[in-house]
């Protein structure tokens, strides 16, 4: 009898023995509970300090991690999860859940300072601008809470509404006083932060399904930029609005900008690479597993995830892939990184959080070896 053996050959990157690669160090789970219900969407970025990564999921709660060890210091049960991120103010923790109520948490115990309601879940991350913390819920509204105590210091209401919205929130950007914001509708405002009077607005998501001005600003010089999910990318003019020059394709995620290029994921499931001062159309990366979460530069590199594929790692000069890793799931979230140590934190769809360090020298992958 004859034996046939086959070599299968899989579209697997080829990466060569002077790129770096991604070595895991540990996974937990996110979870409080063990979750065999519908999968819902953990698209928290992790929030890291010096010590500590705090990790919340969509189902049932939030977790604090050693991040050299990822032991578990702490964890809070929150209803629906939380879902849209958290910020950090000295040793304060702020975030809001997806059961109605915005907390105020000591970072390093857990210990609860405050919580107060704001009747809708919350879809984005907090913002904290000197004594207060803005907060924008699923109900379009905008919160400025005093950050010590958690009591309201003024509320505005978008109250126009959308026929069909994405499931998400533009999350509020201050600069030099001025707050920055999308909503649902498909306005894009300028806004005093000290007092939530309106100081310019723009219309930018015009489609008749959906409207959805959902990524957070970003400022680069005189430029604000800022996508509409079915339209474009625009740069607008800061101080009062008006359009400098915009990218015809949509997006839902911040985009990423280092020296004069932009990097944006697109909603069609690209990363288009941008010239900042003209918008015009650099280089196209393409062939994502799903959707590209949002950019991040680590050094040299740029580094996403995709919803349906790995942790990608690109060199900046010439956009080759250098490295991935796969936790099964894919992602949503963006990941964090520690530039100083060259590493990569992200949660998987799956609520599993990782920590990768990006080496630059391979292992040999035949641990074995002879002996006489």
């Amino acid at each position: 009898m004859k034996f046939f053996f086959c070599l299968a050959l899989f579209a697997l990157p080829i990466f060569s023995k002077a790129d770096p690669i991604l070595s895991r160090q540990w996974a937990r789970s996110a979870l409080l509970n063990v979750n065999l219900g519908f999968r819902h969407l953990n698209r928290m970025s992790p929030l890291l300090t010096e010590e500590i990564l705090v990790q919340g999921n969509g189902v049932d709660g939030i977790k604090a991690f050693n991040r050299n060890s990822g032991h578990e210091i702490w964890s809070l049960k929150v209803k629906n999860g939380v879902e849209g991120g958290a910020a950090l103010s000295e040793d304060r923790l702020y975030f809001g859940g997806n059961d109605g109520f915005f907390y105020s948490l000591d970072i390093a115990s857990g210990r609860l300072y405050w919580k107060v309601p704001v009747n809708s879940e919350s879809l984005t991350h907090p913002t904290v601008d000197g004594n207060s913390v803005l907060l924008v819920t699923g109900n379009n509204t905008l919160h400025a809470f005093d950050k010590t105590s958690g009591e309201t210091i003024w509320i505005k209401t978008n109250a126009a509404k959308s026929n069909m919205s994405l499931r998400g929130q533009s999350a509020p950007m201050v600069n030099s006083g001025i707050l920055y914001l999308g909503f649902s509708d498909g306005t894009f405002a300028a806004i005093n932060s000290q007092n939530g009077r309106e100081v310019w607005s723009k219309r930018l998501g015009d489609d008749k399904k959906f409207t959805d001005v959902d990524a957070k600003a970003v400022i680069a010089g005189q430029c604000l930029l800022v996508s509409s999910f079915a339209n474009s990318l625009f740069c607008l003019d800061k101080n009062n609005g008006n359009i400098i020059w915009r990218h015809d394709v949509g997006g839902y995620l911040s985009v990423f900008v280092d020296s004069d290029k932009i990097y944006y994921p697109t909603a069609e499931g690209e990363i288009h690479v941008l010239d900042l001062a003209s918008g015009k159309l650099l280089k196209k990366i393409v062939k994502i597993r799903g959707l590209a979460t949002e950019i991040i530069g680590l050094n040299q590199y740029l580094v996403y995830g995709e919803s349906e594929g790995a942790i990608v790692v690109r060199a900046k000069e010439n956009f080759k892939k250098v490295a991935e890793f796969s936790s099964g799931r894919g992602l949503f979230s963006r990941p964090s990184v520690d530039e100083k140590k060259n590493q990569i934190y992200f949660v998987s769809n799956d609520a599993n959080v990782f920590r990768l360090d990006l080496r630059n020298e391979r292992e040999n992958p035949f641990k074995w070896s002879y002996e006489n």
